[in-house]
């Protein structure tokens, strides 16, 4: 058996203690990828990977879903707005989060999920900061669009937990920080 077949052999991932909460990462030697999930560990750089992916994804969500609630009430009566332009602006922000997530996907492998969950942030910060600047549909249109930019980060969020975390344990990130992100959406959409 060669060196390389040992390896594999021998890199096995370990069972879930919970003390792997607050340990330092487990790291497989092979594809440097963390065996667990060290959420209470902020000194390791798998634990940093991780709440700093829920956390974009959540920020993102918080900003992209706090405009919405107010469309029915305070926007469309400020505006003067109809059904049917209440409806396209919420096509129009649906429409953008699909197209940017297809374009994201190919950035993401080429820059990396770290700096285009950055990019994604701040291109999305600039329109949710210039929401009440809307003056007709038209501008809202707009901006609903480039405020959809932020429903895209869902895919670096999901490219960084899968970079940094090994087979046995990277379905559980992906749950952990998407359904963490998730909680911007539902922070938001209180009254």
């Amino acid at each position: 058996m060669s060196d390389a077949e040992n390896q594999r052999t021998t890199a096995v991932a370990p069972r879930f203690k919970r003390a792997h909460l607050w340990q330092p990462a487990i790291v497989n030697p092979l594809n440097l990828k963390s065996y667990t999930i060290p959420i209470l560990n902020l000194n390791d750089p798998y634990s940093r990977a991780f709440h700093l992916s829920w956390l974009g994804f959540f920020v993102a969500f918080l900003s992209w879903f706090a405009f919405p609630p107010l469309i029915p009430e305070a926007i469309r009566s400020d505006l003067s707005l109809s059904n049917a332009e209440v409806g396209n602006s919420n096509i129009i922000a649906l429409l953008s989060t699909l197209v940017i997530r297809v374009i994201v996907g190919p950035l993401i492998d080429r820059y990396g999920p770290r700096k285009v969950m950055a990019a994604l942030l701040v291109l999305g910060a600039i329109p949710s900061g210039l929401a009440g600047t809307a003056k007709d549909a038209n501008t809202l249109y707009v901006l609903r669009f480039f405020i959809g930019i932020l429903g895209a980060t869902f895919v670096p969020c999901q490219a960084w937990t899968s970079a940094f975390f090994d087979k046995n344990c990277v379905g559980t990130a992906n749950a952990l920080v998407g359904g963490w992100g998730n909680m911007g959406r539902v922070s938001s959409a209180q009254p």
